[in-house]
């Protein structure tokens, strides 16, 4: 979460698209460039989704007790991949509306408050627990 907030500061996934466009340009393949953006987004999308599936198999019981915010990071994993894929033409899922709320503000808000939510449950839950002692 602290990545994500420093990136959201520094917008670093502009830096990243123009660098890439420097190499293009420099290296002679930007006539090219969709092709390996699709495959960058792909590859980017699967390690994420991959990453995320594999710290729930091996943190099962972790997941199990953190479901709420991990599904909240699940939410903004998800956003991302969609968003770095609109820095390069894929946006239309995120301008579709349901019931007048944009996409990504559904996705990305909803990760939010889903971790938010379920960091008021443990602090809640904590304060519970140390009266009962």
């Amino acid at each position: 979460m602290i990545l994500l907030g420093i990136n959201k500061q520094l917008d670093l996934q502009t830096l990243f698209t123009e660098v890439g466009r420097q190499i293009a340009r420099a290296q002679g393949w930007m006539d090219q460039r969709r092709i390996v953006q699709f495959w960058f987004i792909v590859a980017f999308g699967a390690m994420m989704t991959g990453g995320f599936f594999l710290f729930v198999i091996i943190k099962r019981d972790l997941f199990r007790r953190y479901i709420l915010a991990f599904t909240g990071v699940f939410f903004l994993i998800t956003f991302i991949v969609i968003r770095a894929a609109s820095f390069h033409h894929f946006d239309a899922m995120l301008r579709f509306r349901i019931y007048g709320a944009r996409m990504n503000w559904l996705l990305e808000l909803t990760g939010i408050y889903m971790i938010f939510l379920a960091g008021l449950r443990e602090v809640i839950t904590s304060k519970r627990m140390g009266k009962k002692k």
